[in-house]
């Protein structure tokens, strides 16, 4: 993985959707990180999507933006949670992102997502739920790679890709952002890494990553 550019932007790090339904809503990105992709690579009516649509942050912000927004979700409780709120709940499918080629949905303008993330040492996969036999890191990013290449057969050509992503750190570090971001590339071109910091900075999270994608494949 090569970067053409690295930026920096600064945004603020608030909850406004709360999902306290959900013990681990923590995991879920700020609402102003969508906004600000949404309103730097979009224009009102395109079709967005989120293969890991989550806590429907993603299609909330769309919505309120004026795109439209698809998904996918494969935990049935978060699906039917953000469904029984989206205007536009028809869009939203409970499934495997790994099938996302086979729901129907129509050629997308951009997408923007952030993957279940897996430590290097665990061998715990949550892209298999946990499947023993699917067991180990490298699975989980050959799992990545497949859905990232099915996933550029549902974009139109040279759409955008945001993926957020974090490093894991701890007594072993995990480059996730470098993993991950390697796998996607071979797939996708990787245009740019944005990096950013959050306001006000959280002690023990002062930033993340966003890699930018260009689909080149037809």
């Amino acid at each position: 993985m090569s970067l053409t550019t690295q930026t920096f932007v600064t945004l603020p790090f608030i909850l406004e959707e709360q999902a306290s339904a959900f013990v681990d809503a923590d995991d879920k990105y700020p609402e102003s990180l969508v906004r600000y992709f949404l309103k730097e690579y979009t224009e009102k009516g395109q079709r967005v999507f989120d293969p890991f649509a989550g806590l429907g942050t993603t299609l909330f912000v769309c919505e309120e933006m004026g795109r439209i927004p698809y998904g996918i979700e494969k935990d049935r409780k978060r699906y039917e949670w953000v469904a029984g709120q989206l205007e536009n709940w028809q869009n939203l499918v409970w499934g495997d992102a790994a099938t996302l080629q086979d729901q129907g949905f129509p050629k997308m303008d951009f997408v923007i997502t952030s993957p279940p993330y897996m430590p290097k040492h665990h061998k715990w996969n949550p892209l298999y739920g946990g499947d023993p036999a699917k067991a180990g890191y490298d699975k989980y990013l050959k799992r990545m790679q497949h859905i990232f290449q099915n996933l550029s057969q549902l974009m139109k050509r040279n759409a955008l890709v945001v993926v957020q992503l974090d490093n894991l750190p701890g007594r072993r570090f995990t480059p996730l952002v470098w993993d991950v971001g390697n796998a996607i590339a071979k797939t996708m071109r990787l245009e740019s890494e944005i990096i950013v910091k959050w306001d006000p900075a959280k002690k023990d999270y002062p930033h993340t990553h966003c890699l930018l994608f260009k689909n080149t494949q037809q």
